[in-house]
Order: structure tokens, then sequence, then C-alpha cells
């Protein structure tokens, strides 16, 4: 496996055990005639990073005026806000509102990623470790998760797409067919096709970097290395070689013109071609099998007969490979692979990967993804310690720790003040890639890497079930119904448990089955960014939405979107957790809403007019 000495490498996330996991129900929220008291909270700060110069990677289509600032590395308690030193007031207020769209002439070494301007970022080792237990068996999580009831549901309201980020996947698992996600744009009856494009073997040439079909040094090039090397993609022959009709998935075309030839299902961004597939470089390398895993959890699917069933049967899925079959990826693989999956209209990117350092390149990429309607799920890290791995420790990325089958923290589950929700992610039975089972192979995996998708897979359906809803919105409403054991109003959330425990069921159950209210406390005053419907919860639930307020000049602005929240920080607010409130969803039924107007009523505060 190769690695880079001087750099912090990344896990993707395992360990192992087994027992049945037990819950226990929260009461259901009843409505109030009187508002409940707000919970103070303590002010705390996160890093935002934010680029030097007005062109951060030196290739943006447009010009913008971004000031120097200075980014805080440290991280503090109980809450997910950025902070911005030395800020130019005089600046464009959209700084970070429109990350780059383009990229073009980066230098890519081991170490660091250079711009065409002389920017540098580091480069971080993404990799690996996988560590396969006894033979399968039956899912411990199904029953005590309630998973009968979330599989009732057959029919939604809209198609999610969830890009899983990893290593190579078995792309003719039984478990997956007919669930990637495609690029129509890649689809279709050409007109015309390329050249094939031949490796070493086929033209008869000794093993070389200058024609294994490999962009060996990453700079988006295939083949403009040269030196001696041990592993080669297969030819990339056209429809024609290939006993093919003339197609755009096979022609060696752009024909969608994104810089991707014939990217029809996925792209491998460790190798720079079409086919994410597992073990075409190396079928016995150390990370071959982790994609397929991590995507089994997500979406195997259920009721086909064969197998296990995944949390959701529903959602097509993109396979993005960013790590090789030896399980080397870095900065620029992944990050890439972020920015193509939101330009591919991912809902959800799901990355079962993590570094134990910050990777600003990788955060700009994840801002981009979230300014183009994603949200992004990372695994939370299997150190075990207050040590949550990036990018899950972004402020901005929803962390998620894994649980064991006794409905406790699993031991190796890394926690801290970032982690959002724990899942199940140990014993877990899994699809996986085999070289000599290409279609049929399972094994037993644990870690935040199998607790990531689980999570994922669920606000899936969550997405499906309430399309219209914002992020913020799913999300708060399933943090709300989680096991709140260990947790209160008082407290909400802990760095051990996040906001609680996965109830699949009950959580899914607040998502498809509209509250009705009599009496709803609902939060204004200022400006609203993002959702309107943040209010008091009553005295029985326990609140677990940030609540922000933002002040410039006397004005005051409203949040609980931590995009939005990044955004105005950037642009010369001041921020502060005000609250942790409850929030409501789309054909919720409020017969009265009474708002509370937070600066004047809650803060003694004037709006400047």
């Amino acid at each position: 496996m190769k690695k880079i000495h001087h750099i912090p490498h990344i896990v993707a996330l395992f360990v192992v055990a087994a027992t049945l996991l037990q819950l226990q129900n929260v009461t259901a929220p009843t409505p109030e005639t009187t508002p409940p008291s707000i919970v103070p909270v303590a002010i705390s700060v996160l890093p935002l990073p934010l680029p030097s110069t007005s062109d951060p990677l030196g290739v943006l289509s447009t010009t913008k005026n971004i000031p120097t600032a200075t980014v805080k590395n440290e991280v503090t308690a109980d809450s997910k806000l950025p902070t911005l030193a030395n800020k130019n007031a005089a600046s464009d207020p959209e700084i970070l509102q429109n990350p780059p769209t383009s990229y073009a002439g980066m230098s890519v070494s081991a170490r660091e990623i250079i711009t065409p301007s002389g920017q540098s970022y580091p480069n971080r080792v993404y990799e690996t470790f996988l560590v396969p237990n006894d033979p399968l068996y039956n899912q411990w999580w199904v029953t005590p998760m309630g998973m009968t009831s979330v599989w009732d549901a057959t029919s939604f309201a809209s198609q999610v797409k969830i890009a899983v980020i990893d290593t190579g996947f078995a792309l003719n698992h039984q478990e997956f067919t007919n669930r990637w996600a495609t690029n129509n744009g890649e689809l279709g009856i050409a007109l015309s096709e390329g050249a094939n494009d031949l490796n070493c073997t086929d033209r008869g040439l000794a093993l070389n970097q200058s024609c294994n079909n490999i962009d060996d040094n990453y700079d988006g090039i295939v083949d403009n290395e040269s030196g001696a090397t041990s592993r080669q993609n297969p030819s990339k022959r056209n429809c024609t070689s290939l006993g093919l009709p003339l197609n755009k998935n096979c022609n060696n075309i752009d024909d969608d013109g994104n810089g991707y030839i014939d990217d029809w299902r996925g792209w491998d961004f460790a190798n720079f071609d079409a086919s994410a597939q597992a073990g075409e470089t190396n079928p016995t390398g150390s990370g071959t099998a982790h994609g397929t895993t991590v995507t089994g959890i997500l979406g195997a699917t259920g009721n086909n007969g064969v197998g296990i069933a995944g949390v959701n049967w529903y959602a097509k899925i993109l396979p993005l490979q960013a790590l090789n079959d030896d399980s080397y990826g870095d900065t620029y693989t992944v990050s890439n692979a972020v920015r193509y999956a939101a330009d591919q209209g991912a809902d959800i990117i799901s990355i079962s990967l993590g570094t134990s350092a910050d990777d600003p390149y990788m955060r700009l990429a994840i801002l981009y993804a979230l300014d183009r309607g994603s949200i992004v799920v990372a695994a939370a890290g299997n150190d075990g310690c207050n040590c949550i791995a990036f990018p899950a420790n972004y402020p901005e990325v929803l962390a998620v720790g894994a649980i064991s089958p006794s409905g406790t923290p699993a031991t190796f589950s890394s926690y801290g003040a970032n982690l959002d929700i724990l899942a199940p992610g140990q014993s877990m039975v899994s699809p996986t890639y085999s070289s000599s089972n290409l279609s049929s192979a399972y094994a037993t995996v644990s870690g935040t890497s199998f607790a990531t998708p689980y999570f994922s897979g669920l606000l899936g359906l969550a997405k499906a079930s309430q399309p219209t809803a914002s992020w913020e919105e799913l999300i708060g409403a399933l943090f709300e119904n989680s096991n709140k054991t260990g947790l209160s109003a008082i407290s909400p959330r802990s760095d051990t448990l996040g906001f609680g425990i996965t109830r699949s069921s009950t959580m899914l159950n607040r998502i498809r089955s509209p509250h009705s209210t009599l009496l709803r406390y609902q939060f204004g005053g200022g400006t609203i960014l993002g959702s309107t419907r943040a209010y008091q919860c009553d005295s029985s639930t326990v609140p677990s939405t940030r609540y922000y307020q933002l002040t410039r000049s006397g004005q005051y602005r409203y949040t609980a979107n931590l995009r939005e929240l990044s955004k105005a920080i950037a642009s010369g607010w001041t921020a502060q957790q005000i609250a942790t409130t409850c929030i409501g969803l789309p054909g919720d039924s409020v017969n009265t809403t009474r708002t509370i107007d937070i600066p004047r009523e809650l803060l003694n505060l004037q709006i400047k007019q």
C-alpha cells in the first residue's frame, strides 16, 4: 500500500462484535398553551477555511474580491459554528457563496496541490482498512430499528440519487441490479466514435506509466507520465471493437462535454476512467472490497430473493471511485469526486473516509456541493477518541458514529463536538467484491464506514418522502425522533451521542405522518435564512436543531442552515447559537401559530429599520 510519510492518512473506518440492540421510546410531543423556556447554549466557534486570494484555485471563470482571512484551527465544544478573523468590511459580501466551478492546469504532487495562481493546498492521503469477520448471519439491526415498518413503504414522492465516494465497486453484484445511477448525457444512439485507447499489453509494449491507461500523477490527464509500473487499466475500446451498436456509452467521445469520456455510470477518479469497477488494476488489492460493502448497507436491494436487504431499496446509487485497488487516494481524487457528484445532481453524498488533518481543499469541494443542493454525510472515524475525522469534523457535514449490537456507542467509534448522530455500524453483513465471485459474495464488517451509509440510506428515504422539505428540516425532524437516552432538553446533545441514536421506524414515521398541532410558538424577527419552520419545542420533546443569530450593523438574521451560516459569516456577519429548537415539515397542520420575536422578546434588542 502506498503511503506518504509526511501526510496524515485517511482510514476508511472498521472493527467487530455482536448482541441484540435495545432501544427506548421517547414520549410523543403534545400541544402547549404557554411557550416553554428557551434553553441557553454556550457560544463556541469552529474554523471556516477562506481563500486568501480573489481566485483561490487560480482558475475561476469569474473574478471576485475575496479578502485575506485568518483561519483558526482549534475546535471547541457544543456548537458547529465557523469564525472569521481579519475581515475586510469593504470587500465583496459574497465570499464563498460561489465556489469554483471549473479547474484546469493543476500541479498535483504527493504532498500538495498547487493552482495556476500559486495557491498551495495540502494533499492528504486517503486509505481504507477492511477487517473481515466470520461467516454471514442474520442482521441484528433489522428488528430493533423497526426496519420492517421502514420497508413497508413502496411508493415515494420523488427519486433520490445518492453518491457513494469510496474504492471501486462490484458493479455486477446481484444486490445492485438496476440500482446504479446513470448519466443520460452519455446514453443513447451515437453518430460517431473515437479511436480505441489501448493499454501497454494490447500495444505489445512493456508496462509503463506512459501507456497504462492510468492517471498516475492525478493531474486529470492519462498517460502523460513515464516510468516503470506494475498496474494498468483495461484498454478503452470503442463500440465497434466491443461488437456493440454505436452508443454514447461506449463511443470514446465526451458527448455531454463535462470533461469525462463515457461517464454513463459513475467515474473512477483514482485512475481517471469511466469504469468504477473494483479489481481492474489489482484484483486482489486491499482496496477492492470496501466500496461494495459500504454500498450494500446503504442500498442492497430487498425482497429480491437473494442475500441481504440494505436500508434503502429505491435510491439510485452513483458509484464514484476515489481510492484505487491498492487503497490509495488523496485530497485531489476525493474532492474531485465530491464536485462531480454535485454536478450530477446527487441529493446525498456519502463518504466513508476521513483524515485526522484539516483538509481545506476538500472543504471547498464540500461547500461547492452544498451550494448545488447536495448534503454531505461522512464517517466520524474509528479511533475511539475525541478526534472526529475530516471531513466529518466540518460543521457543514453530517457526522455519523457507530453503535454496537448492544445499542451503545461502539468502542471504536470516534466522538467529539461535531458528532451528529449514531447508527448501526458493527457486525454488519453486506455484499462484497471477490476476484473469484463478482456477483454474489458477502462479508461481515464493522466500522463507522457502515454507520454512514446506513444513515445516508435513511436520509434518502426521508427525502424521497418529503422532497420539498429542506435538509435542515429533514435532518432536524429525524434527530428529534432519535433515541434520546442520556440526553435532555437542558443537554440536547453530547459529544459521545450527538443528537442521539438512530431509531429508523420512529424517525421515518415522523417524516411520513405530518404533525397536527393546536398551537406552535414559531421563531421570527429579523430575516430568516433557509427554513422558517423552527419553533420552540413542547416540554416532552428534546430539541435537535441548532438555531443561530447573525448580526451586522444593527441588523439581525436567523438560520438553522449551516451553509447559510457560513456564507453570512464570510460576508461579515457575527454569529452565535442562541437556542436548540424543534423544526416543522411541509404538510404539518398547525391550528394557531404565535411568532416569538427573538430580538425583542427574548434578547431585548432593537432591530435597525
